[in-house]
């Protein structure tokens, strides 16, 4: 049994350093289990629920015929799994995953099969999936399942909404969302939906991080159809447009105590970058997110956000819709004006000290 004084404790810190529900819930648990001991639990937890799963829905698809029948199974697995989450172990935790994504997939290709769903339409499909993934979210569950419903939500939308520049203003809607969700974390994270909020931002950070992708044409048109002719000028003007939009937005949020010249300094810096780096989207995202991340001071993300950029520095760099020696001064300028912003903030926060 804790102490009275150790819940106040608890609440104090969560105050000051501002920690999210699932870190309180780590302090209160005490010490962590090993990695290991979680690895070997998590493993048996999925033999387990594959082995409850197969044989429960084996039997049952033999004995109950129709698509309303099996659809009953997947909601079973489904209220199991919130059942098995309300446990609060890792082994209870990875069972309940299970199961509940196992009951999702269960209903989406029922409905698919009742519909007589094409690959060409998936909205229905994507409707439903956003209203179970949406519900699952906000119910009591675990980190882990907490995130990939937040996925399948964000992923259900934009598959509902489609290719064509509805996709790319929603791409820069979410990263707006996302940045200024980082921004205010110091808002949200006492909130008592503080881990449903975290989940999202997870997932937008990530999805936007993968859609914005789209921007670079030449690599994905042999996959999506982006190829239409009323929607390609507006879908690379987008793109360019609100991801250095963002970056300003950014900048000027964090420098927005500075003072008189050094205000309109570091915002003309952005938009500088932002004109510089238009031709890789995806950077300049990486970048406004690696303001963001850094400023909730979330490290799993610090760590993630140069490899993204170097990514999208690959992309840029053999992209064929500009020359070779443009992008090679494109890139030069960048990095040269980043080295100046650089020097010019240790200057300005050694004289400010």
């Amino acid at each position: 049994m804790k102490q009275p004084w150790f819940g106040v404790l608890l609440d104090q810190l969560q105050e000051q350093l501002s920690l999210d529900a699932t870190q309180r819930d780590r302090l209160l648990a005490g010490t962590q289990s090993p990695w290991w001991l979680s690895a070997l639990l998590g493993l048996a937890a999925w033999l387990a629920s594959i082995l409850f799963i197969v044989s429960l829905l084996g039997p049952w698809f033999v004995l109950v015929d129709g698509i309303p029948g099996r659809a009953v199974a997947g909601v079973m697995l489904i209220v199991l799994a919130l059942w098995m989450f309300r446990r609060q172990q890792i082994f209870a935790s990875q069972v309940g995953l299970v199961l509940s994504l196992t009951g999702q997939g269960m209903l989406i290709f029922l409905l698919g099969e009742y519909l007589d769903t094409e690959l060409d339409s998936w909205r229905p499909l994507a409707v439903f999936s956003l209203l179970v993934s949406g519900i699952l979210l906000w119910l009591p569950s675990s980190f882990l399942h907490r995130h990939l419903c937040a996925l399948l939500t964000l992923i259900s939308l934009a598959v509902l909404i489609g290719t064509g520049i509805g996709l790319a203003i929603y791409c820069v809607a979410l990263a707006v969302i996302t940045c200024m969700l980082w921004l205010q974390r110091r808002h949200w994270v006492n909130h008592p939906y503080s881990a449903q909020i975290r989940a999202l931002t997870d997932a937008g950070t990530l999805i936007s991080l993968i859609m914005v992708m789209l921007a670079h044409e030449d690599m994905l048109d042999q996959s999506i159809e982006l190829n239409l002719p009323e929607a390609a000028q507006w879908m690379h003007l987008v793109y360019p447009l609100g991801m250095g939009g963002l970056l300003v937005g950014v900048v000027a949020w964090l420098v927005r105590s500075a003072l008189g010249a050094s205000y309109w300094l570091a915002l003309g810096a952005a938009v500088l970058l932002a004109v510089l780096a238009s031709p890789a989207p995806g950077f300049l995202l990486t970048l406004s997110l690696g303001l963001a991340v850094f400023q909730a001071s979330n490290r799993s993300w610090l760590i993630l956000m140069p490899a993204f950029a170097t990514f999208y520095l690959f992309v840029l760099y053999y992209s064929l819709h500009i020359s070779l020696l443009d992008k090679s001064l494109l890139m030069i300028a960048s990095g040269t004006f980043l080295l100046v912003c650089g020097w010019w903030m240790s200057r300005y926060s050694e004289a400010l000290t």
